[in-house]
């Protein structure tokens, strides 16, 4: 093999990694953050490898609220067949519907619901034998009872929502599909289930309740949460650093003297132009635009529900509230560093609209 053969099979896959790690957004940030700093005079290194400094969302038996699980006798379950619900129950009593995950028990518990009130409605109409309309209202009450309560397990327990919440997945990338309008479409979907604890009174079957696996499955895929938790804290650091270099020179000496504007100025306003409006700005647009979307959607399906786990209301306080600290913390730094800028600019007479 020869020297410029072998020479180019190392180069190649080394442009390649450097091609993919120039898109982290880590790396985006902690070069923004660093070069200020250098323009700055300021030894102050921004580094963005700590873990994340947010609450773990509650574990799965903190977040379940228990329920009664109907078992029926064969000659209760063949009286059902009035109902036309025996193949519903004979398929939740068989091996594979006792293992059931969240989603389809979830969906499981709709169709009973709906086939009680309706056969109900239907017994009634026809004067129906006595015992037959006792059994089914009996158990119609249990299911009426529980049905918030079988809603929610569906939604909060699956692993498709906690995986939405973990703080081990990567920072959302700085371009390109990140899996937002996925994760809003399966979250409005499941907004729509939701509604249902507050519609008992005109209640009827959602038509869409097959696509709701296609929905739990993007949530599972796309863990859009969990990336944009770690991408506005990442921001957030890299602002909060970025301002305090900045101040730390406003405080140190001017950076101009009575505006006029030095070659270490321009040096600073390249800075600005090239990394914080070139780079970080739309990065934060979009992740700021996409999260408060985001954050609504989650408000929103908890909301919905009039009991609330404890540990489940006290994570919503911390992060998906609109005075959770975490996102209070962001607009915070966001808008100081912003005040930094401003300062620093004027003091150089290199505000936009300055002569």
């Amino acid at each position: 093999m020869s020297k410029f053969r072998y020479c180019l099979i190392i180069l190649i896959p080394c442009i390649l990694l450097s091609g993919c790690d120039s898109q982290q957004p880590e790396q985006m940030l902690e070069t923004y953050s660093n070069r200020l700093a250098n323009s700055l005079d300021i030894d102050s290194e921004l580094n963005l490898s700590q873990p994340l400094q947010l609450p773990p969302y509650p574990r799965r038996r903190e977040r379940i609220i228990p329920v009664t699980d109907l078992r029926q006798g064969l000659v209760e379950v063949l009286n059902l067949r009035h109902c036309q619900l025996l193949n519903l129950i004979a398929e939740r009593n068989s091996s594979l519907g006792k293992v059931m995950q969240p989603s389809k028990r979830m969906v499981y518990e709709i169709r009973l619901y709906s086939g009680l009130r309706r056969c109900l409605k239907t017994l009634n109409s026809n004067d129906a034998d006595i015992n037959l309309i006792q059994q089914v209202q009996a158990i119609f009450v249990v299911k009426e009872s529980e049905f918030e309560a079988a809603l929610w397990n569906g939604i909060f327990t699956s692993e498709a929502i906690e995986r939405n919440f973990s703080l081990s997945e990567p920072a959302l990338p700085l371009e390109g599909d990140n899996g937002f309008s996925l994760s809003r479409q399966a979250l409005n979907a499941l907004n729509q289930v939701a509604k249902l604890t507050n519609t008992q009174d005109q209640w009827s079957e959602p038509d869409s309740l097959e696509q709701l696996e296609i929905h739990y499955q993007s949530l599972y895929n796309n863990r859009y949460g969990s990336r944009w938790l770690r991408s506005i804290s990442l921001i957030r650091r890299t602002l909060e650093h970025s301002t305090a270099v900045i101040e730390q020179r406003l405080e140190q000496r001017p950076l101009c003297y009575q505006q006029q504007t030095t070659p270490k100025a321009r040096i600073v306003i390249n800075i600005f132009n090239k990394y914080y409006a070139g780079q970080l700005q739309p990065y934060m647009a979009r992740i700021d635009r996409e999260g408060k979307q985001w954050l609504e959607l989650n408000r929103n399906l908890l909301h919905n529900f009039s009991s609330i786990p404890q540990p489940m209301q006290k994570y919503h306080n911390l992060i998906l509230a609109t005075d959770a600290p975490h996102w209070i913390s962001y607009i915070q730094a966001r808008d100081r560093h912003t005040r930094a800028w401003q300062t620093l600019l004027r003091q150089c007479n290199l505000m936009p609209g300055s002569s």
